[in-house]
């Protein structure tokens, strides 16, 4: 869910990242964004994390290997245990890249993204501020600030900070995906199909996207259109995380298909899963004892 597209450039960089590597193997921080490629992939839901969680978390442990010390490698190991649901350990590898480098906006803005998705709103919310004060002109560091506020239900400001960070790139497709999330969750269909239209006519349609416009579709009552959305979901060889696809499920009031998809994503360990706590499409469910016993299973604070 925080991640709603992928730059093409993360994957010329992950390249580049892999081929450093090869041509260093005793360079530590290209196995740390190595690692860190990899687990964008598997977050934005464009591959089966069966493929990279693998590797990812070779990647990491190997820059580890080389430097301890290195505050990249810690976070990179971070979003392993996250991806994990090992929290504990989440939170004390994001800790540790703190303490290692204090201006690493990256580990800010990762530590700002779990304590969102712990529901402890407030932290989340100064470890985004520091993030941007140190890289302020990151489109990508922006948008994570705004999910803090997203993920707190503070939707106004959350916009605002969207059509701030489109002020430094209009062409940055997360941004505007972040802000149709927002006009869903505010209630502002229209606003939403507009916004998703708009990821798709800058970075092509992508599962995710498609999942969030059928659902804004079906809140505003075009049941039709969601439907179509979701038939092309169900029929395509593409990958779809199916803790995403639930929330098209709970949009189009499909509650027992909302679960069953649950369901196949804890079997699966659909990394989306980390976000039930706070996705705000998931609000519908909230008071099913399903859903209760979902969170305990992934672990995440009732």
């Amino acid at each position: 869910m925080e991640r709603l597209h992928l730059d093409v450039a993360d994957h010329v960089l992950g390249e580049h990242r892999g081929q450093a590597a090869a041509v260093d193997p005793q360079y530590a921080l290209a196995y740390a964004e190595l690692s860190f490629s990899y687990s964008v992939l598997i977050g934005d839901s464009v591959l089966d994390p069966k493929e990279l969680v693998f590797k990812a978390e070779a990647a990491a442990h190997k820059a580890l290997e080389l430097d301890e010390s290195l505050a990249q490698a810690h976070l990179a190991l971070a979003i392993i245990k996250i991806n994990a649901w090992d929290w504990a350990n989440a939170e004390s590898e994001c800790q540790r890249a703190l303490e290692l480098n204090p201006n690493l906006a990256h580990a800010h803005i990762m530590y700002s993204g779990y304590l969102s998705n712990m529901g402890r709103h407030e932290q989340a919310i100064m470890e985004g501020k520091r993030g941007k004060e140190l890289d302020p002109l990151s489109p990508r560091v922006n948008v994570n600030y705004g999910f803090a506020f997203l993920l707190a239900r503070r939707y106004e400001q959350a916009i605002e900070i969207f059509k701030k960070t489109l002020e430094l790139n209009q062409n940055f497709g997360a941004t505007h995906g972040a802000l149709g999330v927002t006009y869903l969750g505010k209630g502002m269909y229209a606003e939403a199909i507009a916004e998703f239209q708009e990821v798709i006519m800058l970075d092509g349609s992508d599962p995710v996207t498609q999942i969030y416009l059928g659902s804004a579709y079906a809140r505003m009552g075009k049941q039709e259109k969601a439907r179509a959305i979701l038939q092309q979901l169900e029929k395509t060889k593409e990958y779809v995380a199916p803790g995403e696809l639930a929330v098209l499920y709970t949009s189009l009031g499909e509650r027992d298909k909302a679960f069953a998809s649950l369901e196949k994503a804890y079997a699966t360990h659909d990394l989306q899963l980390q976000y039930l706590k706070v996705e705000p499409g998931f609000d519908p469910l909230r008071e099913d004892q399903r859903f209760q016993d979902s969170m305990r299973r992934v672990g995440l604070p009732l």
